[in-house]
């Protein structure tokens, strides 16, 4: 396939959610659940945000993150439009740190909740809400919901780091159902930044380390934004990032049994870009040709892996494999018409008709702010060729 023999087709875009007095974010960071019959939830990081400040468009703690909600949001339209009266605030980051810890101490008993329901949905949380007040540690936690999302538990389920590592978090990439009932969640943790396998045999009620899948070798760099596929065949893939160290690469790692991984390979490759082409000469040269890949497995076989660009020119992109990864094809342009480095983070689902839907936080050209263009939600649609 040469770069300019095909491209995506039925490509549109919408915006989902955002204003100007809002900083919406992160929805890989959320998840996105797919409930068939045309009905998706997507969630993400919805702040107040003046666009005034540096702080007031940092992430994390001190950042915008500390004054968000985590927000649902539904679609009963294949992702055309996404009602106001249909969302829902999962976790609000903005209460008091003593409200947070007394939600995380809870021991109260747990409600059922049968993850291999086509009607369940799990999220994994970050809340700075460690024992240190001036800067609380980063806290993984996780809430189920039986009801397409519409409630979730009460009482959440603390996801530990295996010693002597300090901090796991989950970009929330979905989990996978194994065939004895039990369930597999790629994560990452740190330090050393690290891909790593945690399981659930109870539903999703406590996650334990399994397995190393795959860290930088150089010891410079890290692995993160891990996304877990199963093959036809039984093997596990997971794709991730590899930062700075030995590459700054998509790559993937594969097992047959969860606890022996492959060494990562990239799957992107240098010197057949389509988008330095595209660049302006007065475009800032330098930043992230890749960030936050999302693999997604397809109906017919295929699995595309879309990511975020965060060099000139700014945008989405994707590319698939058509023999279940072992090559790639190309990378398309999903869009490059963002102002700001400040993007991505996408999630993705198959729709009913076969469209490929993916939502991600994006800024526009013209949206001028003292701290960049203002960031909201968008999706596109698109088929591969």
């Amino acid at each position: 396939m040469t770069l300019t023999s095909k491209t995506l087709k039925d490509l549109e875009h919408i915006h989902i959610c955002g204003s100007e007095d809002t900083y919406c974010a992160h929805p890989r960071q959320g998840g996105i659940f797919n409930f068939g019959n045309n009905e998706i939830a997507v969630i993400h990081n919805h702040a107040p945000c003046g666009y005034d400040t540096p702080e007031s468009v940092m992430h994390d703690f001190g950042g915008y993150h500390s004054r968000g909600k985590v927000l649902l949001q539904r679609s009963f339209d294949g992702g055309a439009t996404w009602p106001e009266d249909q969302e829902v605030v999962i976790y609000d980051e903005s209460r008091p740190i003593e409200e947070r810890r007394a939600f995380l101490a809870q021991e109260s008993p747990r409600e059922e909740v049968d993850l291999s329901s086509p009607d369940s949905a799990i999220y994994f949380g970050r809340t700075y809400a460690g024992p240190t007040d001036e800067k609380p540690e980063m806290i993984c936690f996780a809430v189920r919901s039986a009801d397409r999302g519409k409630t979730w538990d009460r009482v959440p389920s603390i996801v530990g780091p295996p010693p002597p590592m300090t901090l796991v978090h989950k970009d929330s990439h979905p989990i996978l159902r194994m065939p004895d009932g039990t369930f597999l969640a790629a994560m990452s943790v740190a330090p050393p930044g690290q891909v790593v396998l945690y399981g659930s045999d109870d539903n999703g009620l406590t996650w334990e380390f399994l397995a190393r899948v795959a860290d930088d070798q150089s010891g410079d760099g890290r692995t993160t934004y891990a996304g877990l596929l199963q093959l036809p065949d039984g093997r596990l893939q997971v794709y991730m990032l590899n930062l700075n160290g030995e590459r700054n690469a998509i790559q993937v790692s594969e097992s047959e049994d969860g606890y022996l991984w492959s060494p990562p390979r990239p799957i992107v490759r240098v010197g057949c870009s389509p988008w330095a082409a595209r660049r302006k000469p007065a475009d800032w040269k330098f930043g992230m040709h890749y960030r936050s890949p999302w693999p997604l497995q397809l109906r017919d076989g295929r699995i595309v892996v879309l990511f975020g660009r965060r060099k000139p020119p700014f945008g989405l992109g994707c590319f698939f494999s058509e023999d279940q990864g072992a090559t790639w094809s190309p990378e398309f342009i999903i869009r490059d018409d963002a102002e700001h480095w400040d993007l991505g983070y996408p999630v993705a689902t198959e729709l009913d008709d076969g469209r490929i839907f993916t939502a991600y936080y994006f800024n526009v050209l013209g949206d001028e702010s003292p701290m960049g263009a203002r960031r909201f939600i968008a999706g596109s649609f698109f088929r591969l060729p």
